[in-house]
């Protein structure tokens, strides 16, 4: 038996992938990334792309600007397929600090992800962070996609993450999901029994904003509803792993 998993060791080799790279990870020919919305957008070009869009509120004008919002875009591609003036980019890295920096609008620079604000996070995790996943009526999809990070290809433990199974080790917990009314108070009981300090991360459209439930009498229109302001948004329906691990990394200061 040991000479069959020795040789089987053998076969397979170093399979877990090297994160970050220069050339970035291994994306799917259909992934769909952080979009970009031309800077001549017009109003009666975002009609044309809202009339195609499944997302409630995705696409509006804000501050005077054809505008769309990450938290609560589903990245199902309709709108840039109903208008030029959207395209969906390869680029993974989409997770954010604050909520208004999810809004992307016509003629914005050129993207540069951000670095934690809060400088006193990074210091008090000491670049690890454990980590307490709550699926809060979730589809499955964000979970099983967070899940993906626990194996040998992407091997989370190697950045200090680790995800626990009390709160009461949890430095932060990960939500996914619109938080339905049955799994409010689950989700504010699993904070509650978190020590000192504690943060909040919502992952995927549903626990930011409700995404296709907000609205509906039996959510609460995502994570910010029940428990305090996420210190971490992850965009995504669900997040790609890569952006999952990306944003995770820049929220404990790798």
């Amino acid at each position: 038996m040991i000479l069959k998993s020795i040789l089987a060791r053998l076969f397979q080799g170093y399979r877990t992938g090297t994160f970050p790279t220069k050339s970035g990870p291994k994306l799917p020919p259909d992934f769909k990334g952080r979009p970009v919305l031309a800077a001549d957008m017009t109003e009666a070009d975002l009609k044309v792309a809202a009339a195609a869009c499944p997302c409630p509120g995705c696409l509006a004008i804000r501050n005077g600007k054809p505008s769309l919002d990450l938290g609560r875009c589903t990245f199902c591609g309709r709108c840039a397929a109903a208008s030029p003036k959207i395209t969906f980019t390869k680029d993974y890295r989409l997770a954010v600090f604050k909520r208004e920096d999810l809004i992307v609008s016509s003629g914005d620079p050129e993207y540069v992800p951000p670095q934690n604000p809060n400088a006193a996070i990074p210091r008090l995790l000491k670049r690890s962070c454990q980590i307490r996943e709550v699926s809060a009526a979730g589809c499955a999809a964000c979970e099983l996609d967070f899940n993906v990070l626990g194996t040998l290809a992407w091997d989370l433990g190697r950045f200090g993450l680790k995800v626990v199974a009390s709160p009461r080790h949890a430095d932060a917990v990960y939500v996914t999901g619109p938080v339905s009314r049955n799994m409010a108070l689950a989700l504010q009981k699993t904070y509650a029994a978190m020590s000192e300090p504690r943060f909040v991360i919502a992952a995927g459209a549903c626990a930011i904003s409700g995404g296709l439930y907000a609205g509906s009498p039996e959510v609460r229109n995502g994570t910010s509803d029940v428990v305090p302001e996420p210190d971490l948004f992850i965009p995504g329906c669900p997040p790609h792993p890569a952006t999952a691990l990306e944003g995770l990394l820049r929220f404990i200061g790798r």
